[in-house]
């Protein structure tokens, strides 16, 4: 039993120190929310290469700024697109990816119209609809948070604050 107890309170101390060194303030909460995204133009063309996929990365960067995401990371392909971001819990992921597609795609088919249509002959449009969306830990897996969860019966009373400093 004290092994047990042991490596609750382990658990409990890494996700304190884990909650409270990668948390990021708002209105009313505190939040760490990355997400890992990934689109394809339309048809999958690979037209993203040379000065179109410089461009494109200058403009997702200027949107990401302009809506108070943070890009981790992002690289684009000759076909598709992956982004590292963070991002306020007001947004959700669907219309984070609406927000990149769109705005983008209207930038970029104003800069490069000629260009785009050699490759994709559908009038206003850049990308394929889909998307793929993940959320992403910061060393805090799924695994640890279950059996955190599943251990909270089991703890001293939830001191109200604890996590939120």
């Amino acid at each position: 039993m004290p092994e047990q107890e042991n490596r609750e309170e382990t658990l409990k101390a890494v996700l304190h120190h884990l909650y409270q060194d990668n948390t990021k303030s708002a209105s009313h909460c505190r939040y760490n929310l990355t997400y890992h995204i990934v689109w394809i133009p339309k048809y999958r063309r690979s037209l993203m290469t040379g000065q179109f996929a410089v461009r494109l990365k200058q403009v997702l960067t200027q949107i990401a700024k302009e809506y108070g995401f943070t890009i981790i990371a992002q690289e684009v392909m000759p076909d598709h697109i992956h982004m590292l971001i963070e991002a306020q819990p007001k947004w959700a992921p669907a219309k984070i990816v609406g927000i990149l597609k769109g705005v983008s795609s209207r930038a970029m088919r104003k800069e490069f119209l000629p260009f785009i249509r050699k490759s994709i002959w559908k009038e206003h449009t850049l990308w394929a609809r889909g998307y793929y969306v993940s959320c992403v830990g910061n060393t805090v897996t799924t695994e640890i948070v279950k059996a955190y969860t599943e251990n909270q019966k089991k703890e001293a009373p939830y001191i109200q604050g604890e996590f939120f400093g």
